[in-house]
């Protein structure tokens, strides 16, 4: 029996092994705190591909098995400050349930008054709330909830182990880092919905045609796909993306961030042509 589910999964999960085995070795090797800041900043790109990957497994399971699901979830929460089952209930029966209701979505970018939030305020608030707002979520699904708080406690015991042992490096290695991944990955989710409309699903995200980005992300820049059929693998999210293509406005295309943005927008010139404003006569 195949022990990964897609085989799409094998070389990302190999990559994420060794970004792991290198955080290890830097933790244990590693001690003056100016290397262990280069490590830091070099290490933000590659975990934000963590970041990514982490989210698709929480949505989908990497293994046919609970205890290597589990494990793999460890090690994610190690590089991503998000544990085992915490995007399962903030996002995968939160979020997606609800982001056409901006007063109920736990990524929510509209304030109480409707209006949007600004990016920064976006990204702070989601970082603070993401826990408290995942165990809310947990009281309709006891079950995820359990797993969720198990594997918090285990998590958050391996952290205080690995800093009470290797103070410095592990605050470097093991917390501020995966602190700095959730900020990040709530940073990068603004971009994804914050502003559009929520009439229907074919309208409430925004979508990144770049290759490298979805190379690098496991193509969440087909995001509209990916919230039609949440349940869909994020290697099949292409060939979903061209099928539903035609209910997806011209404007809800849009260039990828930095550093993505330097090998080009993505963005076919007919959709450009599309999404641009008629001058006026």
């Amino acid at each position: 029996m195949a022990v990964f589910r897609y085989p799409a999964d094998r070389a990302p999960v190999a990559a994420f092994v060794a970004i792991f085995a290198v955080d290890i070795a830097v933790y244990l090797f590693v001690d003056h705190p100016l290397l262990l800041l280069l490590y830091f900043g070099v290490g933000i790109l590659p975990k934000a591909a963590v970041c990514a990957f982490n989210h698709h497994h929480q949505h989908l399971p990497t293994f046919r098995f609970d205890v290597l699901n589990r494990l793999l979830e460890l090690m994610y929460a190690l590089q991503t400050g998000v544990s085992s089952h915490a995007w399962v209930l903030h996002h995968s029966v939160g979020h997606h349930l609800n982001y056409l209701d901006q007063a109920k979505d736990e990524s929510r970018w509209a304030r109480a008054d409707g209006s949007m939030m600004g990016e920064l305020e976006y990204s702070l608030i989601t970082t603070l709330t993401a826990y408290p707002r995942a165990w809310q979520v947990g009281a309709k699904y006891p079950q995820f909830r359990r797993i969720f708080l198990v594997m918090g406690i285990v998590s958050a015991a391996l952290v205080g182990a690995l800093v009470w042992y290797r103070p410095v490096s592990g605050f470097f290695v093991f917390v501020l880092a995966p602190a700095f991944s959730l900020f990040g990955t709530a940073w990068a989710t603004y971009a994804h919905h914050a502003g559009r409309s929520t009439a229907s699903p074919f309208v409430a995200s925004n979508n990144v045609l770049q290759p490298l980005y979805n190379l690098w992300t496991g193509n969440l820049g087909y995001h509209t796909a990916h919230h039609f059929k949440p349940g869909v693998h994020w290697s099949k999210l292409r060939e979903l993306h061209a099928e539903i293509a035609p209910q997806i406005p011209a404007d809800a295309y849009v260039p990828p961030g930095w550093p993505w943005r330097l090998a080009g927008d993505g963005i076919p010139p007919e959709i450009s042509a599309a999404a641009a404003p008629v001058p006026s006569k």
